[in-house]
């Protein structure tokens, strides 16, 4: 059971990783459009992108976008990085084999549950789905795992 638990906690600490690389990049992009020239770049260029059937989508994203302020950016970047940092360090300690990185992943996965839950009722969507299920069973592997091994 140690060289499966091992191997499992490996892969949910590259799944950590993966999530907080990708905040990371969030969190640049949202600092690198706080500047409104690099803000317009991007929504000019995505709307010339050759679509035919999200354009409609797009224009909307767009809007959206372009109605953000420097202060909102700032926001978003911020939080990207707070979380991509908690994913981090959960990353690091299961990789590493740390015993406190457990309990850390199973209150910090947990904690956010609701709000993905809230989220998919929200706003469905079948990617939101696979990662609200990946989430809950990392919470119930990883509680029962440290539940066992206390």
């Amino acid at each position: 059971m140690a060289g499966q638990a091992h191997a499992a906690l490996r892969w949910i600490a590259a799944f950590k990783f993966a999530k907080a690389l990708g905040l990371f990049i969030v969190a640049a992009v949202a600092f690198g459009l706080v500047h409104t020239p690099w803000l317009e770049r991007l929504a000019d260029w995505l709307l010339h992108l050759p679509l035919q059937n999200g354009r409609v989508f797009l224009s909307h994203w767009v809007e959206q976008l372009l109605d953000l302020t420097p202060r909102r950016f700032e926001l978003i970047g911020g939080a990207a990085c707070v979380y991509a940092s908690v994913f981090a360090v959960e990353g690091w300690g299961l990789w590493t084999g740390r015993r406190w990185a457990e309990y850390l992943t199973v209150f910090a996965t947990a904690s956010l549950i609701p709000f993905e839950a809230w989220e998919i009722w929200h706003h469905f969507g079948w990617l939101k789905v696979l990662a609200l299920a990946v989430n809950v069973t990392i919470v119930v592997y990883l509680w029962r795992l440290v539940r066992r091994e206390r």
